[in-house]
């Protein structure tokens, strides 16, 4: 990809500007405030949109901040560029209510589609990040609390290991593992969850067992009063009966032998029957009417009625309580038994597990892929710019950074800002060549403040016979003059 041309209507500071770009270095030097950070944020709002918050951000992203103060309704401009062996135009406004995109093709006047992803397409799927952090190349910047070193060793790591900047592959586990501890604290809290509720429910049914056993033999009780009551009704009625028989045997021969003798037959045969049946009726009701006597250690107010009804009372209490028993006992089984929530968080712990696992085995195939032709590309580029003084870029496992100096290994923590600035520089472009498809243009904002005149020089006669287009931007003048001298052509990107 070469960039053509750049027409801006609106944006920032500058109305109705057009600047062209030629092949090999373009340099934008001036003082601060001069608008070259502008034409970067113009260059990338015009490849991939520009920047909007919401809320509370809104009001110090890229829209705003570069919102035309003075004509806020002419808001956005044109780019051409080259890719593919074709030419292509991006017309975007970016004002609010008339935000629109057009995308052609100036060989054939072929209309695309933003939308539909033919400008990713063009691009080689270059997307923001990519290009924030492979060939848009600004001063090493440092995380709060983080050392300069160890933003380099980040970089180099991510790339290395993932094959993006964009991906942050200790951030990523670190994010993976802490997950799975909180889901593993989640499945520890649900077991103890359900070991409590079976402790709980063994107490509850230790308890109804108790209960039961108690009504059981209050029940036994009952029954067995009942029964006494019915063997001494069955006693007395066998007494009863015993003392009936002899009494009617004689009551009869003693009235048959008086009528007999008393009175004339054959009423004497009438006589001696209604006599014997009158007997045995008075006798007989005698008997049933006769008082029972109660068992010595009976409650005499504890009648058959109460004894029956207190039997049946515990009769149903021991229903119930063994209703209730069979339950708690299905519930406490339950427990056994790992429930869907449980299970869920059990699955999530092992994908997490699993994640992580998959993550670290693609990053060790990704390095011996890609980050082994990284590490090797962005030695090389920095054996060249350090004119021979670090000939190789080595990064360890916990993403500690080292560069040789012949047999000599020295820690990132020992060297200079100019230097981390130089293996920074060289990781991206080794980055760049290894991951774009097609070679896109080199982005330098004030990239060269911390370097020495020598390995700036070095530097730039590297881009200058590595890259068919560089955009430099600069507040100083002597990247000007060192291409002068080393008589490097150059364009002036203000003329």
């Amino acid at each position: 990809m070469k960039i053509k041309r750049l027409e801006i209507s609106g944006f920032g500071k500058f109305h109705d500007r057009n600047i062209e770009v030629g092949d090999g270095i373009n340099v934008f030097a001036g003082e601060n405030e001069a608008g070259k950070t502008t034409i970067y944020a113009f260059l990338k709002s015009m490849l991939f949109d520009i920047e909007r918050g919401r809320g509370r951000a809104a009001a110090g992203d890229m829209f705003h901040r570069y919102e035309p103060w003075d004509k806020p309704w002419q808001y956005g401009g044109m780019i051409q560029f080259e890719s593919g062996g074709r030419t292509f135009q991006i017309e975007r406004d970016f004002t609010k209510n008339g935000k629109k995109t057009r995308f052609f093709c100036l060989d054939d006047g072929e209309e695309l589609s933003v939308d539909d992803g033919d400008l990713q397409a063009v691009l080689s799927d270059l997307d923001r990040a990519t290009f924030e952090n492979t060939v848009a190349i600004g001063q090493l910047a440092a995380a709060p609390g983080e050392t300069l070193q160890t933003a380099v060793q980040n970089y180099a790591a991510n790339y290395y290991h993932s094959g993006s900047s964009d991906m942050d592959l200790e951030a990523s586990l670190s994010y993976l593992r802490e997950r799975a501890r909180e889901l593993s604290r989640n499945v520890r809290e649900a077991e103890e969850k359900r070991l409590k509720k079976r402790e709980l429910g063994e107490q509850e049914g230790a308890y109804v067992e108790r209960e039961l056993t108690r009504l059981r033999k209050e029940y036994e009780v009952m029954r067995e009063r009942v029964q006494d009551l019915d063997r001494q009704e069955e006693t007395v009625e066998k007494k009863g009966r015993r003392f009936l028989v002899p009494a009617l045997i004689m009551i009869l021969f003693l009235s048959a032998a008086g009528i007999f003798l008393f009175v004339p037959r054959p009423l004497d045969y009438l006589l001696i029957a209604a006599v014997l049946i009158a007997e045995i009726l008075f006798f007989w009701n005698k008997v049933k009417m006769e008082k029972v006597v109660q068992p010595e250690h009976q409650d005499p107010a504890m009648t058959r009625e109460k004894l029956e009804w207190r039997r049946e009372r515990f009769k149903e209490e021991i229903r119930e309580k063994q209703t209730a028993l069979a339950n708690i006992r299905e519930q406490i089984d339950e427990t056994y038994e790992i429930g869907e929530e449980e299970k869920l968080l059990k699955m999530r712990k092992a994908a997490l597990e699993l994640a992580a696992k998959r993550l670290l085995e693609v990053s060790k195939d990704v390095y011996q892929d890609i980050g082994e032709r990284i590490n090797s590309r962005a030695s090389r580029i920095l054996k060249e710019i350090t004119e021979g003084c670090y000939d190789r870029i080595y990064l360890e496992e916990k993403a500690n950074i080292s560069v040789y100096s012949g047999n000599r290994k020295i820690p990132a923590e020992r060297l200079s800002r100019g230097t981390l600035e130089q293996i920074y520089f060289a990781v991206r472009m080794a980055a760049s060549e290894m991951l774009c498809e097609e070679e896109f243009p080199v982005i330098l904002d004030d990239t060269f403040s911390y370097y020495d005149e020598k390995r700036m020089r070095a530097a730039l006669r590297w881009l200058a016979e590595n890259k068919k287009q560089v955009l430099l931007f600069s507040c100083h003048k002597r990247e000007k003059e060192a291409l002068e001298e080393m008589h490097i052509t150059y364009r002036d990107g203000w003329s």
